[in-house]
């Protein structure tokens, strides 16, 4: 008889049966791990006695090793279960401590974990003839009660998943595969290896070079979609930008735009936002006070968020809308550390050099002798009592001490930098201290920067003051650099970020139509370009204006606030090899669709988004090695998303909860935690004291506004499944090898100009890919005895595609949208 007929004689003759212990033993399980299983006779040893007990079964390996204790139960046993789900499944994992809250299972589980304990066993089993549970006594990831037992429901598991059955418990499994080792008492599946598409695929790299306005868009981003010059006063006035946002009602929507505003963890260190006008608000306020004082000594920290515009207000603040106090009590100086030094002894040198340059304004150190001379006028008479009193000015040893003194005094900047400090105190000038972009270096070099600010307040009787990122200060803070002098500060918000681009699209259009020659300026050689790169910039500012518009959309969401990165999206958009720009050009109320934002702004100029050089990421990669899952990123953002409406935390929460919470229900501490330190990385969600990278100093999170946008409006498009599905790491080689094909089909198609093939072969791989996904998350809700309250991403993403999968076949038939879109 075959197996499968076996099995079928024992389900008709003992499925009804009321069975003794022994019957149970023999009839049933001695059947099944001989006949089913092919355990060797020689290899089981039946009601062995252990210290006065007895085992029923103990299964070993060629050895003689004990691999499996198994304790039979009269079939009259009855082991209630717990209805989950998955219960109609005929196998299932199930906590030993939720299935010890039965009687009768607790009983045997306890009696057989004993044996296997005396044995140095750690794998046993519990049988009533029917139902059999299988679980391991000991793991050094958690109590033996925490993992999950593997429950094989009744006799019929093994006639209809045969194959699963001889894989996990076939003699020849567990002792050459060690099939208990990756299946009993883990909580979810582990699989050998991941394979990544992109890594097999040779063209992958392939650049995307079709926008023919690409020169001159990228000679017109370098000069106005950067930084602002501070001597560019006509540029700064135009583009500058004062509305942080405060009367914005997307910007105020916490369950849209989380707007860049104080943490409770700053405003409880008594940080505080300021209006940004032109006087500075009150930030500019508290410096006049402080300047109006005798002694300074006081440094003070001015700090934002990445990109919030600091270097530019600082810049706009001291060059160009400097307040009267300021200008009439006050000599500012500006210390810039963008490209300064990478080691403590030459930073914290370069620091003082830069501020002697920045306070001698007349140029004193390289001055006459004689105005040297004055400038230590105090040294030069203790010098001359001490050192020249024996000799004549005349003398030649006379003049060559006097040299010294000046070369030996000039080469000490500190001092230079004091007694220059005396000189504007005789103007009745106070020093005002800027030291901008130190967040640009690492921590210990940080530290050397706020100790040299310290040094250079008590030195100097100055203000000093420090500009830098929350997440810097707060590394800084919890290093304790900081302890010893400074103050609360202020928290520069970001300006509304398509305020800031429109502003600068508008000064591109003045100066494109006021520029005489714009071929040497711009690159642009004719009139019909000129027009064409006018007509397509206006329908920009258009779709920004509107709220609803994805590119509009996008940029608020997507950048939170980071000025800098808004205007590189913007950059990376205009100048993309799929931004179509002859297409739009001639519509002025054309429409940006979102696959028309979403992949310029992902993958500017290459064929195939790879995650290691995109701003935005992959939601769905696999992060941890062979244990990672799919879907980490998305419960997290799901979790922290709903928990963003929550105006008594502000919609923080403590990370150590989510990472507990994470370990317990999805067995995935270490891939939580990858995905936690990328996401705060990459900006999708924040800390309240603003760490950017995870560690322990990080206490709460919340969700941003890039972490919304991903997750509410771009994990389920069909725009970035197409892009992502190449770059995400798979358990399934022949979906590799498949998606490999498709890839290289993909380029000749795109070569060729066969659009409607590309589009088809595209969206097949799409499903495909959603396919994989569904299973793979079906096996984990099996695996980790997911309830019907988890969300199934997989589902809720298969069905949102197919119905976006209409829109796409149908814009598809139309020729003159097929060269539009995917082009």
């Amino acid at each position: 008889m075959t197996e499968l007929e076996i099995l079928n004689q024992l389900n008709q003759k003992y499925r009804t049966a009321n069975l003794n212990e022994a019957d149970t033993r023999f009839q049933i399980i001695d059947t099944i791990l001989v006949e089913i299983l092919k355990w060797p006779k020689n290899t089981i040893t039946n009601e062995k006695y252990i210290e006065g007990n007895r085992a029923d079964y103990v299964l070993k390996d060629k050895n003689d090793r004990p691999l499996i204790i198994i304790e039979s139960k009269k079939n009259g046993v009855y082991f209630e279960l717990p209805l989950t789900v998955n219960s109609k499944e005929p196998f299932e994992k199930i906590s030993i401590e939720k299935l010890l809250t039965d009687d009768a299972i607790k009983e045997a589980i306890l009696q057989v974990k004993e044996y296997a304990e005396d044995l140095l066993c750690n794998y046993a089993a519990i049988c009533n003839g029917k139902v059999w549970i299988i679980f391991r006594i000991h793991s050094n990831q958690k109590p033996w009660k925490k993992l999950p037992a593997y429950v094989i429901k009744d006799i019929d598991y093994f006639e209809k998943n045969l194959t699963a059955a001889t894989n996990l418990l076939g003699y020849h499994a567990v002792n050459t595969s060690d099939s208990l080792g990756t299946n009993i008492g883990v909580t979810k599946k582990t699989y050998s290896e991941i394979f990544y598409p992109k890594n097999n695929i040779t063209a992958y790299n392939t650049p995307v070079n079709s926008n023919n306005y690409a020169g001159s868009l990228k000679t017109i981003s370098l000069k106005y979609l950067g930084p602002i010059p501070e001597s560019d006063k006509d540029f700064m006035d135009f583009c500058y930008v004062t509305n942080k946002g405060l009367y914005d009602s997307l910007q105020k929507d916490m369950q849209g735009f989380l707007h860049d505003s104080l943490t409770p963890y700053f405003r409880n260190l008594g940080f505080r936002d300021f209006s940004d006008d032109k006087q500075g608000g009150a930030f500019g306020f508290r410096i006049a006070e402080i300047i109006k004082k005798e002694k300074l000594n006081n440094v003070m920290i001015l700090f934002g968020g990445r990109g919030a515009g600091k270097s530019t207000f600082i810049k706009r603040f001291l060059y160009h809308t400097q307040p009267i106090e300021i200008k009439m009590h006050s000599q500012v100086g500006l210390i810039t550390l963008l490209y300064s030094a990478q080691t403590k002894e030459q930073l914290s040198e370069e620091i003082w050099q830069k501020l002697l340059e920045s306070i001698d304004t007349t140029n004193i150190r390289n001055g006459t002798r004689g105005q040297v001379l004055d400038l230590f006028a105090n040294e030069f008479d203790i010098y001359k009592r001490q050192i020249l009193a024996e000799l004549q000015e005349t003398d030649s040893d006379y003049q060559k001490l006097v040299r010294d003194f000046i070369s030996t005094s000039l080469k000490d900047t500190k001092l230079v930098c004091e007694k220059i400090s005396l000189k504007w105190k005789d103007k009745n000038k106070a020093l005002v201290i800027f030291i901008d972009n130190m967040d640009q270096l690492p921590p210990e070099l940080q530290d050397v920067c706020f100790l040299t600010a310290g040094e250079i307040s008590d030195k100097l009787s100055c203000l000093a003051i420090v500009s830098m990122r929350e997440e810097r200060y707060a590394e800084a803070s919890s290093r304790g650099v900081l302890d010893a002098y400074q103050s609360p500060g202020f928290h520069l918000s970001s300006p509304v970020i398509t305020e800031v681009i429109i502003k600068r699209i508008d000064y591109i259009l003045d100066k494109l139509t006021f520029t005489v020659d714009i071929d040497s300026e711009f690159g642009i050689k004719e009139t019909r370009e000129l027009n064409t790169l006018v007509a397509f910039l206006n329908i920009c500012k258009n779709q920004l204006i509107k709220k609803t518009s994805p590119l509009s959309y996008f940029l608020r969401y997507a950048t939170h606030g980071d000025v800098r990165q808004a205007l590189e999206f913007f950059k990376g958009f205009l100048t993309s090899g799929y931004t179509n720009i002859n297409e739009m050009a001639p519509h002025p109320n054309w429409v940006f669709q979102v696959h028309q934002v979403v992949k310029p702004m992902m993958i500017p100029n290459r064929f195939f988004y790879d995650e290691r050089s995109s701003k935005i990421p992959n939601l769905y990669q696999l992060r941890n090695d062979t244990d990672s899952s799919h879907f980490t990123g998305l419960r997290i953002l799901n979790y922290l998303h709903n928990k963003a409406g929550d105006k008594g935390s502000n919609g923080f929460v403590d990370v150590k909860f989510v990472i507990h919470n994470f370990d317990v229900k999805y067995d995935s501490k270490e891939d939580c935690i990858s995905h936690l330190d990328l996401y705060l990385e990459k900006g999708l969600i924040e800390a309240n004291n603003r760490l950017e990278k995870y560690s322990e100093e990080v206490n709460q999170i919340k969700i941003t506004a890039l972490g919304n946008y991903i997750f509410e409006y771009l994990v389920f498009n069909f725009a970035y499944i197409d892009l992502i599905s190449l770059d995400s790491g798979m358990y399934d080689e022949s979906l590799n090898n498949s998606f490999v094909k498709s890839a290289g089909k993909e380029l000749n198609f795109y070569y060729e100009r066969d659009f409607m093939s590309r589009i088809k072969l595209r969206i097949d791989r799409v499903r495909e890919f959603i396919d994989y996904l569904c299973k793979v998350e079906g096996q984990e809700f099996l695996d980790l005895g997911l309830d019907s309250s988890e969300i199934n991403f997989s589902s809720k993403l298969k069905n949102s595609i197919e119905l976006q999968i209409k829109k796409v076949l149908n814009s598809a038939n139309n020729k003159e949208k097929i060269e539009e879109e995917y082009n």
